[in-house]
């Protein structure tokens, strides 16, 4: 199955009269395009509404409902509301650009009606084998804010690794809105969180918003674009905004198998098939980040795209069921900030856990896989834990299945404090919760009943361990068990 995304797109301003002048062109740059593609994303950087409500900013756009279905016809299947200009009507515009978009029989990626649900995956595939998240780093301070995925980074990343720890075998896309406008290069942030995408379960990450075409990568074999650049807009006057990528994702068993990048021109605010000079320039672009060693190189393919190939001798790493971030910051006894985090050695099978307090560093060998690590004060006595989900046997259980351990950090050693043999069902993911009415912290489960169905348990912290306070939710599809668990 192949997913194609394209850059950001923009129907007001000056494009309109540039699409009634070449729109006969653009549809047939778009058959080719997308021939061979199930799904094509794109990033819709306008409101469609006819209220006019604009908000206190410099840049503020509008287009008319109709190019909803104008867009369908021209071949795209879904398009992010996750970005900087989705309130610029505000929220009722937000709103009437949903049901247009949904109207027009396009998926609305990044966007939920009700406030803090936007971070949602949208599944893609007859049998739902991909997942997209689209998030937008921008805060625009209006009403309906909520309602779009632009939460904090750390929320999303845990999303992802809940998602994909829960379904392996489904391709996970993240598609951002994020980074500096024209810049060349990504910065070391949007390079460092990209990465954790990867550690969290993406299998691929690719971004919009700079205007401009960034660097791509492999990272742990799954592949990166900073920034696609345009794809309609009507900029002018900077260099590098006519340049465009179209990024191809070709997806099997839960992986991206490869993926091929388009190079596009616009003129004149439409996307056309690269001159010879701007494939040029655009695979100067795509060379990786500034001072980053090279993990890929640029293979030529037929009309003028490029395959993003690894240069490892076996590319990427086995799947395997260890989707989080492998570092935290969290507070000892004497709360002073303790660095831990994870390395993988491949050949054991098992993480050890490098922890630094004080200025040294200590060496833990955990000695199992994991699947889930994290903080919080479970015990509720105003000190921070450190949670880690093992995959194995315990003293009073024999089978190999994922537990929850919770470790205490003194002077920079790890010290046990509940190291848990099961919980009521089989666990198959959790975390730790602060409750607003009453400000304690609790444990909440997703776990597996004997029917095979899923439920939604809360633990609190009781004596020495963990005891159940109830479950809010039964007998659920797993589908609907992570909706829950993450809301």
């Amino acid at each position: 199955m192949r997913i194609s995304v394209v850059g950001d797109v923009l129907l007001a301003r000056g494009v309109p009269t540039a699409l009634s002048r070449d729109s006969a062109a653009l549809h047939s740059t778009a058959r080719q395009l997308w021939s061979g593609s199930r799904y094509v994303i794109g990033n819709l950087e306008c409101p469609l509404t006819f209220a006019a409500q604009p908000a206190a900013k410099r840049f503020v756009f509008r287009a008319t409902p109709a190019y909803a279905g104008w867009l369908r016809r021209l071949g795209l299947t879904h398009l992010s509301l996750a970005n900087n200009h989705t309130l610029d009507q505000q929220l009722p515009g937000l709103r009437a650009t949903a049901r247009a978009v949904r109207g027009a029989g396009l998926g609305a990626l990044g966007y939920q009606a009700d406030s803090l649900a936007g971070c949602r995956p949208t599944l893609l595939g007859p049998d739902s084998s991909a997942a997209v998240f689209a998030w937008s780093a921008f805060r625009q301070q209006a009403s309906g804010e909520g309602c779009v995925c632009g939460r904090d980074f750390a929320t999303l990343c845990a999303r992802v690794a809940a998602y994909k720890t829960l379904f392996p075998h489904r391709a996970v896309l993240v598609y951002l809105h994020w980074g500096h406008e024209y810049s060349a290069q990504p910065s070391a942030e949007q390079r460092r969180q990209a990465h954790q995408f990867i550690d969290c379960g993406a299998d691929a990450v690719v971004g919009a918003h700079p205007h401009v075409v960034q660097p791509a990568e492999l990272y742990r074999g799954r592949p990166i674009v900073y920034s696609l650049g345009n794809f309609i807009f009507d900029q002018r006057g900077r260099p590098g905004t006519d340049l465009a990528l179209q990024a191809d994702f070709d997806l099997e068993g839960g992986r991206v198998m490869a993926t091929h990048l388009r190079p596009l021109q616009l003129r004149r605010a439409v996307p056309h098939p690269a001159s010879a000079a701007a494939r040029a320039a655009l695979r100067r672009q795509l060379q990786p980040p500034r001072g980053q060693p090279a993990t890929s190189r640029l293979a030529d393919e037929e009309g003028g795209g490029w395959q993003l190939v690894s240069l490892a001798a076996t590319p990427g790493e086995p799947p395997k069921p260890d989707f989080f971030s492998r570092q935290l910051t969290l507070p000892d006894s004497a709360g002073r900030p303790v660095r831990v985090r994870l390395r993988y050695l491949p050949h054991n099978g098992y993480y050890q856990a490098l922890t630094q307090a004080s200025g040294t560093e200590s060496v833990r060998p955990l000695g199992f896989p994991v699947y889930y690590f994290g903080q919080g004060d479970v015990d509720n006595d105003g000190q921070t834990d450190l949670l880690v989900g093992p995959v194995k046997t315990t003293h009073f259980d024999s089978t190999v299945q994922r537990r929850l351990f919770v470790y205490r950090l003194v002077g920079g050693r790890w010290e046990p404090r509940w190291l848990g043999s099961k919980v009521v069902y089989r666990l198959r993911y959790f975390k730790a919760v602060r409750d607003a009415a009453t400000g304690r912290t609790y444990v909440r489960t997703l776990e597996q009943q004997p029917d095979g169905r899923y439920c939604i348990g809360r633990y609190y912290w009781q004596g020495f361990g963990l005891v159940l306070d109830r479950f809010t939710y039964r007998h659920l599809l797993l589908d609907d068990a992570y909706l829950h668990f993450i809301s």
